[in-house]
């Protein structure tokens, strides 16, 4: 989409919103991820075992993995359990505390209200047990021991999360893994109970699309999440275009052809941001391989894709995740072809700690299927390896014809794929490419 050739400031209404849409996009994702997971107005709602939301600055578990009844966020993963806690800085600072994990994977991930990510400890960088961590925000004081670790935070309100690997179908290691979650400690000020002024009900209760692509929804969704940004942090530019498109909005006659140009800027914004997840960074083989990971720098709109596609990665220490969303011939995939994956003998994803292959629909979530299965990783148990030491993984939306054991499920319609790799030992590392296949039949689950 192109800015309309227009006269009486269009193209500047235009232009501002686009450019508005492509630095505010991660702030409000950020916030209706947040708004999603605490539920303001029904803070202690019951949620699904696999969703990790609890109320405002309170610790919730993950008790199951992610499967498709998880809607909230964008490309969950299918390996670890999430702990998960959105604190608000401006009421007070928060300690946590973790037990020891041994030898098993975990991470603690604090990201911001803009999408970024301003640390990540755990296995990686303290072994088994990381020590005391107080969370604050920047210029606040806190006594602390020494060997403590302190982060100081630039926004209000901040993500919490930890992630603990489990091995899939392993109920012990489920039950392990949850007696692991019940003693983690997350020490701080208790949350007011459920908000109920206008503004805030209005802001959540607000639809996805419509903060997205309305100009008056925008505007006050990216009002209230700037409200919570250090000031420093907000470029006057960013002001300045807030302040003439709010102006355009209450232009008397010139209303419906203001917010005409308004709409079109924040569309034009939403796909180039779409277009950016195809090329994330290196792209080899079909798949965009973010090697920055959460070093945005001033490149708002690899922040805005990031955010689209996987918001709050990890940094790339920590993990790297090549999406795919065509196939060996450029062409998008579809759950209308079948394709072929192939990892040769040596050749499997450089990872320290795990990896995994998952599909998601293209707006990012898990696909329901009739085997359950989300992923196929390096636990995935009865997985097939060739004779020659590769392995094929079979993309379908149908069972291959041949069994079910490297069946990986797609939708029937448009998809994309994300490759894990934590604790990525080779960063130069490039995925196979996704061959597609000629037709083959198909067979019932459970024939042999």
């Amino acid at each position: 989409m192109t800015a309309p050739d227009c006269s009486d400031g269009g193209d500047e209404l235009f232009r501002d919103a686009r450019a508005l849409q492509i630095w505010g996009f991660p702030l409000v994702f950020a916030q209706r991820l947040r708004l999603r997971f605490t539920s303001p107005l029904e803070p202690d709602v019951d949620r699904p075992l696999t969703s990790a939301g609890a109320a405002l600055n309170t610790m919730g578990h993950q008790r199951r993995l992610s499967d498709p009844t998880l809607t909230a966020g964008v490309a969950p993963n299918v390996d670890t359990l999430y702990s998960l806690a959105f604190v608000d800085l401006d009421v007070g600072s928060f300690t946590l505390r973790m037990p020891d994990l041994g030898d098993r994977y975990y991470c603690i991930q604090l990201g911001e209200a803009d999408s970024t990510t301003i640390a990540v400890q755990g296995l990686r960088t303290h072994g088994s047990r990381l020590p005391t961590l107080h969370i604050v925000r920047s210029g606040s004081e806190v006594v602390m021991a020494d060997d403590e670790l302190l982060v100081a935070c630039r926004t209000r309100h901040v993500m919490v999360a930890v992630r603990i690997l489990v091995r899939p179908d392993d109920a012990e290691d489920l039950r392990r893994v949850i007696a692991v979650q019940d003693a983690i400690v997350l020490d701080g000020p208790r949350a007011p109970g459920a908000a109920c002024d206008a503004a805030t009900r209005t802001l959540v209760l607000r639809e996805r699309d419509d903060e997205l692509r309305d100009p008056e929804a925008f505007l006050d969704s990216l009002d209230h999440a700037v409200a919570g940004v250090a000031a420093a942090d907000v470029p006057p530019a960013v002001r300045e275009s807030m302040a003439r498109l709010r102006r355009a909005l209450h232009a008397g006659e010139q209303f419906t052809r203001a917010r005409s140009q308004f709409a079109a800027g924040l569309s034009d914004g939403l796909d180039a941001i779409a277009d950016r997840v195809r090329s994330l960074g290196r792209t080899t083989n079909g798949w965009s391989v973010n090697e920055l990971g959460t070093d945005f720098g001033d490149d708002h709109l690899l922040r805005a894709a990031v955010a689209l596609s996987q918001i709050y990665v990890n940094p790339a220490d920590e993990a790297l995740y090549p999406v795919c969303e065509v196939d060996d011939g450029g062409r998008p995939l579809s759950g209308a072809h079948s394709y072929d994956i192939t990892f040769a003998a040596g050749e499997a994803p450089p990872a320290r700690f795990f990896w995994s292959l998952t599909v998601y629909h293209k707006r990012g979530l898990l696909c329901e299927n009739s085997i359950g299965r989300y992923a196929i990783t390096d636990r995935t148990p009865g997985v097939t390896v060739a004779h020659d030491g590769s392995l094929t993984v079979r993309l379908a939306s149908t069972p291959p014809a041949e069994g079910t054991s490297n069946w990986l499920p797609t939708p029937s319609g448009d998809f994309r794929l994300m490759l894990r790799l934590y604790g990525p030992s080779d960063r130069a590392w490039s995925p196979p490419v996704v061959r597609r296949t000629p037709a083959r039949s198909s067979r019932t689950v459970g024939d042999r």
